[in-house]
């Protein structure tokens, strides 16, 4: 009894194999289940209770079972990605990383942008159009940085050149929401997300300011000018979407009188929009060449 006690510890304490199967099944059944008591049951009984008590230590177990296995699952991730030279390279070298994530986000803006523009024409709505004319822009200036860091190669003057044409075309995606800002005073147009889409689009746009400006930082410190460039471009995308996901808020929650506050938004994000390419001009005239010239720019 006792050794069969220590091998059922053991078996928790280290989830593996078969038996770390149906702990998922029987914990989706029990969570099922508690979830069907708790809507559907009309009066509260001692099973339900049960099945609660269950769910509740099966969510902890869960929990348990994931902290434990992460480390597992990490290296062995890692390890596979060091077979592979593409995987390798997305795993250590950060600038090819940031132009994988770039193109992939560069062909998802190219998607959102067309379908927003088949929206606004089929709704007839000058906000959707309003949206892609947006997004053509930044797929413009993305696209400039791609092909002037690809023909620039290494050279640190090209490249610094590139940047700065980068910065200063940051001044048209600005000029480009400022006339949104003036259109929605014009034609009172506006945007919302339907039924409950609105709050996954708030999460999503949080998530999306955060992760800009902490890899704004990182790039600036690491990356080379067209990493910079790119990361750049992302942040004034994510700034955007906050202007968005407001516009969308107001519409859904607020009153006519709010919005003025889009109007208080939209001039903010044209600002540092503005601002950031005003700091690659800047930062392209005050920056000196690497001592080593063929290093990576």
């Amino acid at each position: 009894m006792k050794k069969l006690f220590s091998k059922l510890l053991d078996i928790l304490k280290h989830p593996r194999g078969w038996s770390l199967f149906v702990f998922y099944i029987l914990f989706a059944c029990t969570l099922t289940a508690a979830i069907a008591f708790a809507i559907l049951a009309p009066k509260q009984t001692i099973l339900c209770y049960v099945c609660y008590a269950l769910a509740a230590a099966g969510l902890a177990y869960f929990v348990y079972t994931i902290v434990y296995l992460a480390p597992k699952i990490k290296n062995s991730t890692v390890r596979a990605m060091h077979r592979h030279r593409f995987t390798d390279n997305l795993l250590n070298d950060y600038g090819f990383r940031t132009v994988v994530f770039a193109t992939v986000g560069f062909v998802v803006n190219i998607g959102y942008a067309l379908l927003q523009t088949i929206v606004g024409i089929v709704a007839r709505s000058i906000w959707n159009i309003a949206i892609a004319a947006f997004y053509f822009v930044l797929i413009a200036l993305k696209g400039i940085a791609f092909l002037g860091g690809k023909r620039a190669k290494n050279n640190f003057e090209k490249t610094r050149k590139v940047y700065r044409v980068c910065g200063c075309l940051l001044f048209l995606l600005a000029v480009t929401l400022s006339a949104i800002v003036i259109l929605m005073n014009k034609t009172n147009m506006h945007f919302e997300y339907a039924g409950m889409m609105i709050y996954a689009a708030a999460a999503y746009t949080f998530y999306k300011i955060i992760a800009a400006a902490v890899q704004f930082s990182k790039a600036n410190k690491r990356g080379g000018l067209v990493v910079q460039a790119l990361r750049n471009f992302n942040l004034a995308d994510a700034l955007y979407s906050v202007f968005v996901l407001q516009v969308a808020m107001i519409q859904a929650f607020g009153s006519a009188q709010d919005a003025f506050a889009n109007n208080i938004t939209g001039a903010a994000v044209a600002l540092l929009i503005s601002g950031i390419g005003l700091f690659m001009i800047v930062k392209s005239h005050t920056l000196k060449p690497p001592p080593d010239e063929d290093g990576e720019c």
